[in-house]
């Protein structure tokens, strides 16, 4: 298992995952990847794509087009490239004070791992680590990951 690779997982149902981390188990750090938002769930935030994310001048225009107070949220899009036979998103919002937001990050068991699927690209890992990074709270790691 591999830092990168896409699962598909069972939890109450099959699911896939993208591994955060590889290595011999027994357990992962993986993100569920879900669909994108719906025009409903949008209302409120305003949405950038991992390649926005991932471009450091981008994402601070955004930011300062729409203020420190904004919701602002990540979505990185996955699909036949990493194996998927239906698009995907790997979906983060970053923090405000005051604010938590649910991510589909998890653990998953070696067991829970039932097929391997595919894995992403040096560029799509690039846009999921700086989304992660950004969701964490950590805007200087983000600024000099690559």
């Amino acid at each position: 298992m591999e830092r990168g690779e896409v699962w598909s997982a069972q939890f109450d149902e099959e699911r896939p995952v993208v591994l955060l981390q590889g290595g011999a188990g027994p357990e992962f750090p993986a993100m569920q990847i879900v669909e994108p938002v719906t025009p409903a769930q949008k209302l409120g935030f305003v949405w950038m794509s991992g390649e926005q994310a991932a471009d450091a001048d981008e994402r601070r225009r955004i930011v300062e087009e729409f203020g420190p107070e904004v919701l602002i949220g990540i979505e990185v899009f996955f699909g036949a490239e990493e194996g998927l036979a239906e698009s995907g998103v790997v979906r983060v919002v970053l923090p405000r004070a005051g604010k938590v937001f649910c991510t589909w990050r998890t653990t998953v068991g070696e067991e829970s791992l039932t097929k391997r699927i595919g894995a992403l690209s040096p560029a799509k890992q690039h846009e999921l680590d700086i989304a992660l990074a950004l969701a964490d709270g950590q805007w200087a790691a983000a600024d000099t990951t690559r």
